[in-house]
């Protein structure tokens, strides 16, 4: 008789660790409000996109330096940019990615969306505005009200230098907490699943959360940009 063949599994050690050291919480109130990510978007004045674009290290390092008071050098930085006709988004390794989590250094991808061509916003010229995830920031944020409120205000007023605006206005850089109310049970978002999350619009465009929103310019179809995704090198 043939003898059957042995099927050999193997095992990601990052994984088998978060797997036993990481309790999985059973209903959404059992979160942090930032556990499953947090959402950045930015009203930008009178930028196109490669305006935009060319700032994000540096919009990176005030949103670290707004979080934890840590100002890190623009070479610590390391920027994956997708492809404008291909994979829009691109990442590090799925092991890298975990060993990021792990050391609790946030992660971000960033989009460029185009303003709707009858919003005042876009003035005729097709301007743009910015749409930002970010991943591990809880980690950094107080968990009292007040106090989250404070930093959340500190993130705002760190960023507003990009709206390229004159002076500070209530509601241009807007903080939202993802995967809660209407988007529970959308954007179930974990350590072990943040990268096929954040591969959703190659892997699962037809999904109705965050990222395959970002990564869809809904207002001038005709241009798809590709997304960024920013990460710091070294230990914060």
């Amino acid at each position: 008789m043939p003898v059957a063949p042995v099927k050999i599994s193997y095992v990601n050690p990052i994984q088998q660790w978060y797997k036993s050291n990481t309790p999985l919480p059973q209903l959404s109130k059992d979160y942090g409000k930032y556990d499953k990510g947090m959402l950045i978007s930015i009203s930008n004045n009178q930028l196109y996109h490669n305006d935009i674009v060319k700032d994000f290290k540096e919009l990176y390092i005030s949103f670290l330096l707004a979080l934890t008071g840590k100002k890190i050098s623009k070479w610590d930085l390391r920027g994956i940019n997708g492809e404008w006709y291909r994979d829009r988004v691109k990442l590090p390794s799925r092991n890298n990615l975990l060993n990021l989590i792990a050391n609790k250094i946030p992660v971000m991808l960033c989009a460029v969306h185009n303003y709707k061509k009858d919003d005042i916003r876009s003035g005729g010229k097709e301007y743009c505005h910015t749409h930002l995830y970010v991943y591990n920031a809880h980690h950094y944020l107080p968990s009292n009200p007040v106090e989250l409120a404070d930093k959340e205000d500190k993130i705002e007023r760190h960023l507003a230098r990009y709206t390229n605006l004159r002076k500070r206005l209530q509601g241009v850089t807007r903080i939202t907490p993802v995967g809660h109310g209407i988007h529970q049970y959308t954007d179930q978002v974990l350590p072990l699943t943040l990268y096929d999350y954040l591969l959703s619009p190659i892997t699962k465009p037809e999904d109705n959360n965050v990222i395959n929103y970002m990564a869809n310019n809904r207002h001038l179809p005709s241009i798809q940009y590709p997304l960024t995704f920013i990460y710091c090198n070294k230990s914060i």
